[in-house]
């Protein structure tokens, strides 16, 4: 399988996991379909990004910048909700970092 395949199915399990809270929150389709996006992009960016850091911490470091614009947008007035979207961006983003340098990158 191309590594590109290999990543997007990454960020598509990474931007499932994440909008489950999100269907059982909210009944409109545009917040769940942009953290979805969201994370199809950022596996992308986070699987081929090269920092002086471990994968799982510049993970972490990419999920984190690029999702509280995000989380701020899908919870403008609920500052636990931001919070709550900015530690699973955290979680997922440090898995993604892992789990893409150990599955895709290492693989020739």
């Amino acid at each position: 399988m191309h590594k590109l395949y290999k990543i997007l199915l990454l960020g598509l399990a990474a931007g499932i996991l994440n909008t489950i809270p999100l269907v059982f929150l909210s009944t409109v389709w545009q917040p769940v379909t942009a953290t979805l996006l969201h994370w199809l992009g950022l596996s992308i960016v986070i699987a081929y990004t090269r920092m002086p850091l471990e994968s799982w911490a510049t993970g972490m470091l990419i999920a984190a910048l690029t999702s509280l614009p995000l989380s701020i947008l899908l919870y403008p007035e609920s500052i636990p909700g931001v919070l709550q979207s900015f530690g699973i961006a955290l979680v997922l983003g440090g898995l993604l970092g892992y789990t893409s340098e150990r599955l895709v990158q290492n693989q020739p």
